[in-house]
């Protein structure tokens, strides 16, 4: 993936129920024309919601290789942990950790961690919206040239998902991510996901992502964008 900020909200699974939750995903192709190419998406997630229904657990985990002719055309990664807490019916606070890694947009090693508060804006259940104001510190470790960042950064986000069928999702997220010492150094993402059921397991999932760096490694365009097909299989 073109990861630049990892969008947790379409990874969250809605359910009422107490207990472990989880979903797994994986694709893999082949081919030879001039080049022989070499894909492989690779992804999972793990939630936990404890009998108090207060507290919720998510870890997630995503890998992509694009390979041709000992050639990478993309390799990225990430793993996220997150940590949710009820105060009330409006009200979550949320802590995170994450580290991640991105090739092509010259990322050795992101490593982050922060809190800050998660607000629900409306009450129904077929159209959620929420908006998130955290804190977040930011080790990036840059390749070719190599160059090292410490920030601290205002990590907010906007994301509604809509439920229109029993076996339809769709979900969009914003992310904002300036920089306190400079607010002219930010990072914009959207990330829109329709999910359609297959069956009770298997679902189908269309991801369109945009990301916008003002201030990329030398090298990287401020816009990158992806586009992916997928199935995921839920247990």
């Amino acid at each position: 993936m073109w990861a630049q900020v990892v969008n947790i909200e379409r990874q969250r699974i809605v359910t009422d129920t107490t207990g472990w939750f989880g979903s797994a995903n994986l694709s893999f192709a082949g081919s030879k024309t001039t080049k022989s190419i070499l894909s492989l998406f690779a992804g999972g997630l793990l939630e936990y919601k404890p009998k108090s229904d207060k507290d919720l657990w998510l870890l997630i985990s995503e890998f992509s290789l694009i390979s041709g002719d000992n050639e990478k055309f993309s390799n990225s990664g990430f793993a996220h942990l997150r940590y949710n807490r009820k105060l009330n019916e409006t009200f979550r606070w949320e802590f995170f950790t994450q580290v991640q890694y991105n090739g092509l947009t010259k990322i050795g090693t992101r490593a982050l961690g922060g809190t800050g508060v998660r607000i629900k804006l409306t009450q129904y259940e077929q159209a959620k919206f929420y908006l998130g104001i955290s804190w977040m510190y930011e080790y990036e470790e840059l390749i070719d040239p190599v160059d090292f960042n410490y920030d601290n950064r205002l990590s907010s986000y906007f994301t509604f998902t809509l439920l229109p069928e029993e076996s339809v999702v769709f979900t969009s997220t914003t992310y904002i991510q300036p920089k306190f010492a400079d607010f002219s150094d930010y990072r914009i993402t959207n990330e829109t996901n329709l999910t359609l059921g297959v069956t009770k397991k298997l679902n189908l999932s269309v991801t369109f992502k945009y990301n916008y760096d003002v201030a990329p490694p030398e090298g990287v365009p401020t816009n990158t964008y992806y586009f992916i097909n997928a199935l995921e299989i839920q247990f």
